[in-house]
């Protein structure tokens, strides 16, 4: 980023937390001839900074903010043909009002919060300059309408607060030897030589710990259900299991069948059944069952899944991982509950079979939607009986003409 005063380029640096410096130091701690730091900078010197990237701007408004006692946030943004951004609000923390519905429910339980928004003013924006191909400030108002944080408790606002990874990595090894995470604080308080320089509150500390227990449990669940199924598939050749995982290496989706579940496909798997309904687990994750029926009129479990989210490209890799589990074998005709992310997995994965839906859902929709029981009682034959086409057509428009 760039701004020319007497003809001297000036360089912001991002680690600005004392608020002093812009630019580079000599050796002796001087700052070079031309250079200015952020504190000192006027409106309309600011109005003339020019940047690399968005990024920057962030960085340095966000810098300037830590030093004048206030925190911001993005704002609106404007795209370009190609989706490029070429256009950043920045505003303070302030800016704006809490809405009214959110503070006179009838329904409130608890007392609602603090207002911490004051409409405040105070903003910057920036424009990428095509021709420059820099990042131009074009707005700049630095006027707010409530009180500044004093600068010895800046330090404590939440966008100023973060443990570090070096931190981190020492709480970890602290409490894997028994450490209590209040003398873990105080240690860490004493190394750095004061509150002011630790960069957290005990609060921060106490929420990264919890975090940490949470993953560990829910990795130790991972690896049961794993092992679980490993064991299976030691058992019987024909087990069939597949996971994902995020890129913090964590369970993502999983999916398996076993043996029987997979030659009762083979032999009845015309028709499935997708249902993603269940979330009867302490994750709350879908649960997606593969069900059709046998020969004798008896529900048979073809595949289960547990599964991140109900998005169209989580329900591809479902699918996708069904087909290869059976041979590549697609059934005739899905059935579903007409969830529009399933619609489109089906549509793309399986191309070649009828998408219906359950008769259980359309009652169900009926009935939440339609308040004429009279109606509901005639509509009833229609959804759950066997009818030929022109039937079903004959009867729905007399029920429709007599309602």
């Amino acid at each position: 980023m760039s701004e020319h005063f007497e003809e001297h380029e000036v360089d912001f640096a991002k680690d600005v937390g004392n608020g002093s410096i812009v630019g580079n130091f000599h050796g002796d701690g001087q700052l070079p001839e031309g250079y200015k730091k952020i504190c000192d900078l006027t409106p309309v010197e600011i109005k003339r900074l020019e940047f690399d990237s968005e990024d920057e701007v962030y960085d340095f408004y966000s810098c300037y903010a830590q030093i004048n006692g206030f925190s911001i946030r993005k704002d609106d943004v404007r795209r370009a043909s190609n989706n490029n951004i070429v256009m950043r609000k920045f505003v303070c923390n302030r800016e704006g009002l809490r809405s009214k519905k959110h503070i006179e429910r009838n329904d409130r339980v608890r007392e609602p919060k603090a207002m911490t928004r004051t409409n405040c003013m105070a903003r910057l924006r920036a424009e990428f300059d095509n021709h420059k191909r820099k990042w131009i400030v074009v707005d700049f108002e630095d006027t707010h309408n409530h009180e500044m944080t004093p600068s010895q408790y800046i330090h404590l606002m939440p966008a100023y607060r973060g443990i570090s990874d070096d931190i981190k990595a020492q709480v970890d090894s602290l409490q894997l030897h028994g450490v209590r995470t209040c003398h873990i604080m105080g240690l860490i308080i004493g190394q750095k030589g004061g509150h002011a320089d630790v960069g957290f509150c005990k609060k921060d500390l106490y929420n990264y710990i919890d975090q940490q227990k949470r993953a560990k449990i829910n990795d130790g669940d991972a690896f049961s259900a794993l092992s679980y199924l490993q064991a299976k598939a030691d058992s019987d050749s024909f087990m069939f299991s597949k996971f994902t995982t995020t890129e913090e290496g964590r369970l993502d989706n999983l999916f398996w069948s076993d043996g029987v579940s997979r030659l009762d496909y083979h032999c009845f798997g015309d028709v499935v059944a997708f249902d993603t309904t269940y979330k009867k687990n302490k994750y709350n994750k879908p649960l997606v069952i593969f069900s059709g029926y046998n020969h004798h009129g008896e529900t048979v479990i073809f595949a289960c899944a547990l599964v991140s989210d109900e998005k169209t490209e989580t329900y591809k890799w479902l699918l996708e991982t069904f087909c290869e589990c059976m041979f590549g074998k697609h059934p005739k005709a899905v059935v579903t509950d007409g969830d529009g992310a399933m619609r489109e997995a089906i549509r793309a994965v399986l191309p070649s079979s009828f998408h219906r839906l359950c008769a259980w859902h359309l009652h169900k929709n009926a009935c939440d939607n339609v308040k004429n029981s009279r109606f509901l009682e005639d509509l009833n034959p229609l959804i759950y009986g066997n009818f030929s086409p022109d039937d079903f057509e004959s009867k729905w428009k007399k029920t429709v003409d007599e309602h």
